[in-house]
């Protein structure tokens, strides 16, 4: 979930104009699942061989390129009515998916294996009740926590990010100590046979009023670029004077050190792009989706981030959408998918487009084989599949 190289999409940002009202057209037909499970993600090994995860430890595959579908056994040693959340896959042959709160999935062999690997996360609630993220329509919604995210840049190496329930705790970290870290960031490169823990910055100072004391913050996405870097980005609302805790992070190879990016005064704890889904496609920076600011009119944000700030071209998006998924298959070409069906793509990395699509049911995550073929998935065991888009 990276962004394009800045020089190609400065080059592009002199002709994005205001994005045309008339959805642009695209091959597109929903899916029939046979489950009426929620689905919150898809991944696959090529474009014919994919996996959609959802609740109540809904595993489907499809050998066909989406023709058809067909429910897998849920792997042992998870409990059948965890939500698999996140799916990563990496040629030729492996996937790992994210059985919530605490546990990773691994197959190296396509699916017809899983080996089941639980993380030290202590957590044991999928939810903190009190937390307010974005404007939902209850006007409280129950925070995220454990495992959120994973990303592969090889078959071997992946990155996991995971927020506890310190990430959610809007005190001074010099005020609450007993709360715990904030989130936790966990490296495999032996394939999911272990599992370790990675130093990172305990805390951001808000980008409001706090006095430059910092707190903690969750972590809920991360994206690799083939050969590195990786990113991982996450934010909390503190209130209404001091408004975010927001980090992005970047480590410039896997294995590397993780360190706050934009780079940071030394000390400075500061904190940078609000944040909640990322993609890093070319290593040179992220776009960035904002989904949670409840000052604003409710509608989702999309950002472009370099290793100097929020400094790409200016990004061009439809009104009135909410979303919750980001994927760039090419340097300037992203797609987005959220609530009502709505998807969303630019193939010149700063005017995001509505694609003509056949569901209108909430589109929960997106992954793209090409420039131009994506499954998306969703609620009521959605899945939509474009060709050609």
């Amino acid at each position: 979930m990276t962004l394009a190289v800045l020089a190609a999409l400065a080059a592009v940002a002199g002709c994005a104009t205001a994005a045309p009202a008339t959805p642009v057209p695209a091959v597109s037909h929903a899916e029939g699942t046979g489950t009426t499970s929620t689905l919150y993600d898809v991944g696959c090994l090529t474009a014919l061989r994919c996996f959609a995860v959802g609740d109540a430890g809904t595993l489907l595959a499809t050998t066909d390129g989406g023709r058809a579908w067909h429910r897998e056994a849920s792997p042992a040693g998870v409990a059948g009515s965890a939500p698999l959340y996140r799916v990563a896959c990496a040629p030729p042959a492996s996937c790992y998916v994210i059985a919530r709160p605490g546990t990773i999935l691994v197959t190296h062999d396509a699916g017809a294996h899983w080996a089941a690997r639980t993380l030290p996360l202590h957590v044991s609630e999928l939810a903190q009740p009190g937390c307010v993220v974005g404007d939902a329509p209850s006007g409280e919604t129950p925070c995220r926590v454990g495992l959120l995210d994973i990303s592969c840049p090889s078959a071997l190496t992946c990155y996991a990010v995971a927020t506890l329930p310190g990430g959610w705790n809007t005190n001074l970290i010099s005020q609450s100590r007993s709360a715990g870290p904030g989130s936790s960031l966990w490296l495999t490169q032996n394939g999911g046979a272990t599992w370790t823990s990675q130093p990172i910055p305990p805390g951001v100072v808000c980008n409001g009023d706090c006095n430059n004391i910092p707190y903690r913050y969750p972590l809920e996405w991360v994206s690799c670029a083939p050969s590195g870097p990786c990113w991982a980005g996450g934010n909390q609302l503190i209130g209404s004077h001091e408004g975010f805790a927001a980090a992005l992070l970047m480590t410039p190879a896997p294995g590397g050190s993780w360190r706050l990016d934009p780079t940071c005064p030394p000390n400075s704890g500061c904190s940078w792009p609000v944040t909640d889904v990322g993609a890093c496609p070319t290593g040179t920076g992220c776009y960035a989706v904002n989904n949670s600011n409840p000052f604003g009119d409710g509608n989702s944000t999309v950002s472009i981030y370099t290793a100097t700030g929020q400094n790409g071209p200016g990004v061009t998006m439809p009104n009135n959408v909410v979303l919750a998924d980001i994927a760039c298959p090419a340097a300037r070409t992203c797609y987005t998918v959220g609530a009502g069906g709505v998807i969303l793509r630019t193939t010149n990395g700063t005017r995001f487009t509505a694609i003509k699509t056949s569901v209108r049911e909430n589109l929960n995550g997106i992954t793209c084989i090409t420039a131009s073929d994506c499954y998306a998935v969703g609620t009521a065991g959605t899945i939509e599949v474009l060709l050609g888009a």
